[in-house]
């Protein structure tokens, strides 16, 4: 009986850990582009921004509403940046290293 319990637990905690990471997208940056211009996700989603270029990003998510804006920091060649979208609107995502790198999230 105890056996039983241990494996339905842990059935239940995989399947809830597949759940959680098919929430979301990930975006690559390659030849100083985005991987897509728009996406939308639900709320609570988080985007991973992936660095596939061999140059260094800086991601800039700022809202619509001029709210206030979230600098991610840099981001190295091979290195992936994951930013989880807690309230509903639009975002604009930049690369404040390279200007004509643009998206937009819009979170439902």
């Amino acid at each position: 009986m105890h056996t039983r319990v241990i494996i339905a637990t842990a059935v239940a905690l995989a399947t809830v850990g597949v759940e959680v990471r098919a929430a979301g997208r990930t975006i690559d940056q390659m030849g100083l582009n985005f991987s897509e211009k728009l996406v939308a996700v639900n709320k609570g989603d988080a985007v991973v921004f992936a660095n596939r270029d061999d140059v260094t990003h800086n991601i800039t998510i700022l809202d619509d509403d001029d709210d206030g804006s979230n600098d991610l920091g840099l981001q190295k060649p091979g290195q992936d940046l994951a930013y989880k979208f807690d309230k509903s609107g639009r975002f604009r995502v930049r690369c404040t290293i390279h200007p004509s790198m643009k998206m937009t999230v819009n979170v439902k």
